[in-house]
């Protein structure tokens, strides 16, 4: 069963769920509701990477140094990509209370616990999010936590 991939399906959205989640041997951790096609990615990334792991290639000392590399860009360099002008350093433009919005995203948190962080209604983080959907040309949350990551 240790190669079974876990991916939890809940409707537990709060950071201490999700983090108790990977603690518990989650491989992907999902809130409800959730988009089909996004449960078929996560499913499908988790197949590949099972692929990969179980080649004759992979090292441990290679995927340490790359989980290194992940810990430095998320922490250090500002949660998820978000903040020291990374993000703005793109052609894409976002207002001040959108970056605050996908620096909370990029940090797990979901509408509603970003509304209290912010001090501002869920539907306005609704509204940011739709912006740079838009701004971003991409199509839902994961996408656009990508988007931060990778800029």
């Amino acid at each position: 069963l240790l190669e079974v991939p876990v991916v939890l399906l809940t409707a537990k959205g709060m950071t201490k769920d999700r983090v108790d989640g990977f603690k518990a041997g989650a491989d992907a951790y999902l809130p409800k509701p959730f988009d089909p096609e996004e449960l078929l990615s996560i499913v499908d990334n988790l197949i590949r990477r099972h692929e990969t792991l179980s080649g004759e290639n992979v090292k441990v000392d290679d995927l340490k140094s790359d989980l290194d590399e992940i810990k430095y860009l998320l922490l250090e360099r500002g949660g998820g990509g978000v903040g020291a002008g990374w993000v703005e350093a793109t052609n894409v433009f976002l207002a001040p209370d959108e970056r605050d919005v996908l620096e909370l995203l990029c940090k797990g948190l979901m509408n509603r616990e970003i509304a209290d962080e912010l001090f501002i209604s869920t539907r306005r983080v609704e509204q940011h999010l739709t912006s740079m959907f838009r701004k971003t040309k991409c199509s839902n949350r994961t996408e656009l936590v990508r988007w931060a990551v990778s800029t």
